[in-house]
């Protein structure tokens, strides 16, 4: 079943707040500096509550200008998992490891942005 009118707008919301405090309290501990550099990661889309492709579209437009969007195949500083329902299958050990730091969304869910112990501040 899909997700009522707004549950994107609503997530997209949410989790570009959260990712604007995270830019800017990056921003402040590097003394400025380049863009972050972000990049997506979706679920296969068996059973999505969202639209998965219209919540990260909409993220991309707000964050225009405050971030770099780039390939996953690059060093990336925060990843966005995006998966269609709280199963989350996309959140995977070895696709949080592509990060320094990462931000979930599950279904109607978005959760904190986490730091990826195994890399490097940026």
């Amino acid at each position: 079943m899909k997700g009522g009118e707004g549950d994107e707008e609503r997530l997209a919301r949410e989790a570009v707040a959260t990712i604007r405090a995270w830019a800017e309290k990056r921003k402040g501990a590097a003394g400025g500096g380049s863009l972050p550099r972000l990049t997506i990661k979706f679920c296969g889309g068996c059973n999505p509550a969202i639209e998965r492709r219209r919540l990260a579209r909409i993220i991309r437009e707000d964050l225009a200008g405050l971030a770099r969007w780039v390939p996953a195949e690059e060093e990336v500083h925060l990843l966005l998992i995006i998966s269609g329902c709280l199963t989350a299958c996309a959140d995977r050990p070895e696709v949080k490891e592509r990060a320094a730091e990462y931000l979930i969304i599950a279904g109607l869910t978005v959760f904190f942005i986490q730091r990826n112990e195994g890399k490097g501040q940026w």
